[in-house]
């Protein structure tokens, strides 16, 4: 979003609203680095939107320059992927006239700063609780295995993997109170659809390879298939980070 942010300047502006109050709003300003993303949060329960809205991964909402809703949904990343924002830039330039800009200058930036998550010098973050840092070690062991033998086999583990962390991980939310679990628009009932998100992505796949007259020693998934449910857990894992520190 802060990439985002700078290409279209003035033009939009992107603000990055967090439902768990200022703490967790700092956190994410420095683990982010947010300068051209207003970095904001709601000071109360009250404050909260009232029957439209989502968190997380799952989209945004747009407003024109008048405030009216564009778009009280955009696609989620976790389903779609890269086309989620490329649904935000055409919403963009269809109801606001607007682009991002592509300058070379940009462009090098975003090299110079971006952290490739599939790079070997890449290294997992803490989220401050050892028990969880310790299935995350174990979830990027099997996904990167997955990266190198690319077959049904270590697909099955991988999915395995991430069923049995995201159960303790949800349990121990629970536990703690974190993210209001019971109520159905929470940050506990975001992370629980996040978490189905990025099963579905395996558990599709799994079920393709899965059909008659598909080999499964021989079968062998693509590059593009394996590399979006790890950057998906990846991307959780870092939302993690300032979640489970807050609980």
């Amino acid at each position: 979003m802060e990439k985002w942010a700078r290409r279209y300047g003035s033009r939009v502006q992107f603000l990055m609203v967090c439902v768990d109050g200022a703490r967790v709003a700092i956190e994410f300003g420095r683990m982010f680095d947010l300068k051209a993303v207003v970095n904001c949060y709601i000071p109360s329960r009250g404050y909260m939107p009232v029957g439209f809205g989502q968190l997380g991964c799952s989209g945004f909402i747009i407003s024109d320059e008048k405030g009216y809703f564009v778009s009280r949904k955009t696609r989620a990343y976790l389903q779609y992927g890269e086309l989620a924002f490329d649904h935000v830039e055409q919403i963009l330039e269809k109801n606001c006239l607007v682009v991002p800009a592509r300058h070379e200058v940009l462009v090098e930036e975003e090299k110079k700063v971006d952290e490739d998550v599939l790079s070997k010098n890449w290294v997992m973050p803490s989220v401050g609780i050892q028990t969880m840092d310790e299935e995350h070690e174990l979830c990027e062991g099997a996904l990167s295995l997955m990266l190198l033998k690319p077959n049904t086999q270590t697909l099955t583990k991988v999915m395995e993997a991430l069923t049995e962390h995201f159960q303790h991980e949800e349990e121990l939310m629970k536990q703690a109170g974190f993210g209001r679990p019971g109520e159905p628009f929470s940050p506990y009932a975001n992370h629980v659809k996040d978490h189905e998100r990025i099963l579905d992505i395996g558990y599709v796949e799994l079920a393709k390879k899965s059909e008659p007259n598909k080999s499964f020693l021989n079968f062998t998934c693509s590059e593009t298939q394996l590399n979006e449910p790890y950057k998906s857990f990846v991307a959780m894992t870092c939302s993690d980070v300032s979640d489970e520190k807050a609980v």
